[in-house]
């Protein structure tokens, strides 16, 4: 088990960061490996993604908490990939931080590139602080 973790600030309001960040048809425009995400009811997303040089579908528990301003994910079965993204309000913007829960045996640096991408993708869509 290995988690993972990164904060980035931008220039958006806190609110509309985390509407946007929230908004499963946003999820490809910004997480690095995701290219479709489909809402299937309230708490379940159908996915689709490249990872590892290989694509990848399949079903995924999606919870949103706006008054907490926090969203939670993770995938079917047993193989303990989940993670949360929080936005807090910080001096003239947001802070997002991205946590991400990894059991299998996923490759570290890969994981870490993923997610440098991702928030780099966060901030060019938000602007940065």
């Amino acid at each position: 088990m290995r988690d993972f973790e990164r904060t980035a600030t931008v220039a958006a309001n806190p609110d509309d960061a985390f509407r946007f960040l929230a908004e499963p048809s946003n999820l490809p425009r910004y997480v690095a490996t995701m290219s479709a995400a489909r809402a299937e009811g309230s708490e379940r997303l159908h996915v689709a993604a490249e990872v590892q040089g290989r694509h990848e579908e399949g079903d995924a528990g999606f919870r949103t908490d706006p008054s907490a301003r926090r969203v939670e994910w993770g995938a079917e079965g047993s193989d303990g990939y989940g993670g949360w993204l929080q936005v807090a309000e910080t001096a003239g913007g947001a802070s997002v931080t991205l946590h991400l829960h990894v059991q299998h045996g996923e490759d570290e640096a890969t994981i870490n590139r993923t997610l440098d991408e991702t928030v780099s993708n966060i901030e060019r869509l938000l602007g940065t602080d």
